[in-house]
């Protein structure tokens, strides 16, 4: 084992640090300069003191596929699969419930969330009497994101202060879900404003420095070990206290459009509580069309599920590849279209589970 420590503000930290017994493999603690300290941790337990390690989300495994996108969960396996029950901060949702499951080529996640009222317009067209014409409207759909790690460092919170990369999955209720699609998203979180007119500049949701886990080599990894079966990195770094969010559909050129928006309508409808649709979905192809999903609103309750690959064709840096244990976190926009307005999960590990391992239902 190599420790490396170089005097620093963090000193009283490191040598914290330094007091964990390692019993095998390898910790190398590296102060990169006055406010960054990285841990590089390979096939050991170490994890630094105090570290939220995140809620587990097994993935059962599944030999043949028999599951049917239309947000209903209907199917034996959906039924015979634990599920987790997850809290969210700062919004209007509460929590969600996740399920997950798996087969050779391809993962499912479901999230299920209560909610009392079905939105499924986006900006429709409304009409205005005094204006004697239709005008864009207030209403907003319902959505959920799903965040995963992905290129460079990565954290639950889309608003945590830290710069990282995501690969997001949106499912929108009304300019997605209509054609069975999520939009798959490159997302980035700056300190700065880096000149792009699609990034928006928040207030941090957090203000003291947190520990941060990154995966590391891709080549290493199994696909069924745990946390501390895999090589990765933890990192304090200075929270900002500002950050500049991008978000935009997957594509190596210019980014996609996934809508098309279209006319008012001409004339006074005969119903003056009409609504029209302002945005019609366009199908995603490529980069930005490969995630599936679909969701079903029931009885007071969003029924939301994925379907992906397991690993991209092109493995672009902003694509998760599940070959190991993931990191991600859920993201529930509800009456909403604001980030900062939406309710968020902390870190989820979405562990893959031996194919021996029989699903489980609570």
């Amino acid at each position: 084992m190599q420790n490396v420590i170089k005097i620093s503000l963090h000193l009283s930290l490191a040598a914290a640090l330094c007091a964990a017994a390692v019993a095998q493999g390898e910790v190398t603690h590296m102060q990169v300069n006055r406010d960054n300290l990285f841990v590089k941790v390979s096939d050991d337990p170490w994890q630094p003191e105090g570290f939220v390690n995140g809620t587990e989300v097994p993935a059962a495994y599944l030999e043949t596929v028999n599951i049917v996108i239309d947000g209903r969960d209907d199917e034996t396996a959906w039924q015979k699969t634990s599920e987790v029950q997850v809290p969210l901060s700062h919004g209007r949702v509460q929590g969600v419930s996740l399920k997950a499951l798996y087969t050779d080529d391809e993962v499912f996640i479901r999230v299920r969330w209560a909610d009392d009222s079905e939105n499924r317009l986006y900006h429709p067209w409304v009409w205005d009497a005094e204006q004697k014409r239709f005008v864009e409207g207030p209403q907003v759909e319902d959505s959920v994101l799903l965040s995963f790690e992905a290129g460079c460092e990565w954290t639950p919170s889309l608003l945590s202060g830290y710069i990282y990369d995501f690969d997001g999955w949106q499912w929108l209720a009304a300019r997605s879900d209509p054609l069975g699609q999520a939009v798959d998203m490159i997302g980035n979180v700056q300190d700065q404003h880096l000149g792009d007119h699609d990034t928006i500049e928040f207030e941090s949701r957090y203000r003291e420095d947190t520990w941060n886990l990154k995966f590391r080599d891709q080549s290493n990894a199994n696909l069924h070990a745990d946390w501390d079966g895999n090589d990765r990195v933890y990192m304090l770094q200075p929270v900002n206290h500002k950050v500049y969010l991008t978000m935009r559909p997957d594509a190596r050129g210019p980014a996609p459009a996934f809508v098309e928006r279209l006319p008012a309508p001409d004339g006074e409808p005969q119903n003056a509580s009409t609504s029209v649709p302002q945005f019609s979905p366009v199908r995603l192809r490529d980069g930005a069309g490969e995630v599936s999903a679909k969701g079903t609103w029931e009885d007071g309750y969003w029924t939301v599920e994925f379907r992906r690959i397991l690993e991209t064709p092109e493995r672009q840096f902003n694509d998760v590849v599940f070959q190991r244990i993931t990191q991600f976190s859920v993201h529930v926009f509800d009456q909403t279209e604001q980030i900062d307005e939406s309710s968020e999960s902390g870190r989820l590990f979405l562990k893959f589970l031996p194919p021996e391992t029989q699903l489980v239902s609570n």
